[in-house]
């Protein structure tokens, strides 16, 4: 009767046990890979619908007439009601502002956040 015997390769780890153990490491390399490739497909998913909804408001916009920021009557209201012009030293104090929001941790209702 014969049988087969595994020679010693090393010391430390035979080659069944490096075969299993290799195998491990490429099964959580690839299922990390996938999960990796998931995640960025749903951000460009996101860039995407939010791309498209830029674009739909720059058409709604140009066809009345409102492209820049400083001719839409609602906002040339605000400028007279506050006595002054786009550009003006008080449009300048008032609605210009050098503060800066972390809106890192901010969640979005009814949004799917991961």
């Amino acid at each position: 009767m014969s049988y087969y015997i595994e020679k010693p390769v090393g010391k430390l780890i035979s080659r069944r046990d490096f075969l299993k153990i290799a195998g491990v490491g490429v099964s959580a390399i690839a299922i990390s890979g996938y999960a990796i490739t998931d995640i960025v497909e749903q951000r460009k998913s996101y860039i995407r619908l939010r791309q498209d909804g830029l674009y739909r408001d720059d058409k709604r916009l140009q066809k009345a007439k409102l492209t820049s920021s400083h001719e839409n009557p609602s906002v040339l209201k605000v400028y007279k009601d506050m006595n002054t012009q786009p550009m003006g030293e008080v449009a300048e104090k008032l609605l210009h502002t050098k503060t800066y929001v972390d809106r890192t941790n901010l969640v979005l209702e009814g949004a799917n956040n991961v």
